[in-house]
């Protein structure tokens, strides 16, 4: 991740070759190939994959688990695939650290050579779109590295000069968390000094600016839409960072319209995850469309019910199990709502809930609120336990430790120097 990434830098570097050869182990055989999946041909059962663009190889499958995750929707507004930042990949995670620190580096040269304000504001200006958990996160984060890094290594001017700004769609940011959990984390991000903008929507982007409206929902009437353009304003920026929602990657929606499917924002599956139409064929995660939120909590359990049945030879229903929501607001606060187990333990969690002083909240009113430290300490835990090796937690820990007494990575990883064309020979 960047210098303010929500994850730390050595959560992306886990050795998925080095976990496949410790599965071939303790299976017949187990094999790591990385390639492109282009297409599967469902009748001959096999995928058809590249591995340089335009070489072709046909894998043959007995079974076949699709699991290529989602794609950021871009829901064509102009500019945004050729100029905002996403949140996606980890290669996204490198073009954001590489364009903020850049973004410093500049202003801070601007500044000090007494340039137009105007100028130097406009690279500090990071706006971040989508006010769910990633975007509210990633602004939390980023207030923390102004407040910290920005500060101890550019000085309290420049780091006084930076804005970040989280813009939703939607009346509130956090909407699958209860609106007074939702509400603890955005007067946070006030306090904090983040600019959080409800009901905006971003109607274009282009290098250096970003154009922004009131929202309006999809029923709205051509008038209605007409009047919120018409209040459209353009702003200057140095940064859009993108996370304002994910739609299904071509291979999935190349499938989906070969099954027949009209909805094509995934693959159709059955109790167990099988694919209807398809022999031998499972999805899981964001390629599937299962009803359930497209969340990492769903696509594990998701991903161990199909490893089970792949293992025993026998397809069961899949049943999901909803521990709660996490939402990290930045170092040492985050806000958690926890639902309530259903087995034997339930007494006992009610009771320690109820010991805890903390509040109930959901439609039901059956799911618990807990903020502040334990909710951060919840998050760091359920983050460590999901890293898949003993040389992955030992990464993240020592990540950990040196953000906390060295401060975060602010190190530009890539610099590019062309000469202007005035300079040229």
């Amino acid at each position: 991740g960047g210098p303010a990434a929500p994850a730390p830098r050595a959560a992306a570097r886990e050795p998925l070759r080095a976990l496949v050869d410790a599965a071939d182990a303790k299976a017949d055989k187990a094999s790591f190939l990385r390639a492109d999946a282009r297409d599967v041909d469902l009748d001959r059962k096999v995928v058809v994959a590249t591995t340089t663009g335009v070489d072709r190889r046909e894998i043959a499958y007995d079974k076949l688990v699709i699991a290529v995750g989602s794609e950021p929707a871009t829901f064509g507004i102009p500019g945004v695939a050729d100029h905002a930042l996403f949140l996606k990949e980890a290669a996204d995670a490198s073009k954001v650290h590489a364009r903020l620190l850049s973004n410093l580096e500049k202003a801070a040269a601007l500044a000090a050579c007494g340039a137009d304000a105007a100028d130097v504001d406009r690279l500090l200006k990071i706006v971040v779109v989508g006010g769910g958990p990633t975007g509210v996160e990633f602004a939390a984060e980023l207030a923390d590295f102004t407040r910290d890094d920005v500060a101890k290594r550019y000085g309290e001017g420049l780091a006084s000069r930076v804005r970040v700004v989280l813009v939703e769609a939607m009346p509130r940011i956090l909407a699958p968390f209860d609106a007074s959990l939702a509400n603890v984390a955005k007067e946070h991000l006030l306090d904090r000094g983040v600019e959080v903008r409800t009901g905006a929507a971003v109607t274009a982007l282009k290098e250096g600016a970003a154009t922004f409206a009131p929202s309006t929902p999809r029923t709205a009437s051509p008038e209605a839409k007409a009047a919120a353009l018409a209040k459209a304003e353009t702003e200057d920026v140095g940064a859009v960072v993108w996370a304002a929602g994910i739609t299904a990657r071509p291979l999935v929606k190349k499938l989906a319209a070969k099954l027949g499917q009209k909805d094509t924002r995934g693959l159709k599956v059955d109790a167990s995850l099988k694919v209807p139409g398809a022999d031998g064929v499972y999805a899981i995660g964001d390629a599937a469309l299962s009803g359930f939120a497209p969340t990492a909590q769903v696509a594990s359990q998701m991903g161990k019910h199909v490893g089970r049945a792949l293992r025993d030879g026998e397809d069961a229903p899949f049943a999901y199990r909803h521990a709660g929501s996490l939402c990290c607001l930045g170092n040492g606060n985050a806000i958690a709502q926890l639902a309530p187990p259903k087995s034997a333990a339930f007494l006992a969690w009610r009771s320690l809930h109820s010991a805890a002083g903390t509040n109930s909240v959901g439609a039901d009113g059956d799911q618990r609120a807990v903020t502040g430290a334990p909710a951060f300490m919840l998050w760091r835990s359920l983050y460590f336990t999901q890293l898949l090796s003993a040389s992955g937690r030992a990464k993240v820990s020592w990540d950990w430790i040196q953000t906390q007494f060295s401060g975060r990575n602010v190190v530009e990883p890539v610099l590019l120097r062309r000469d202007s064309p005035a300079a040229s020979p």
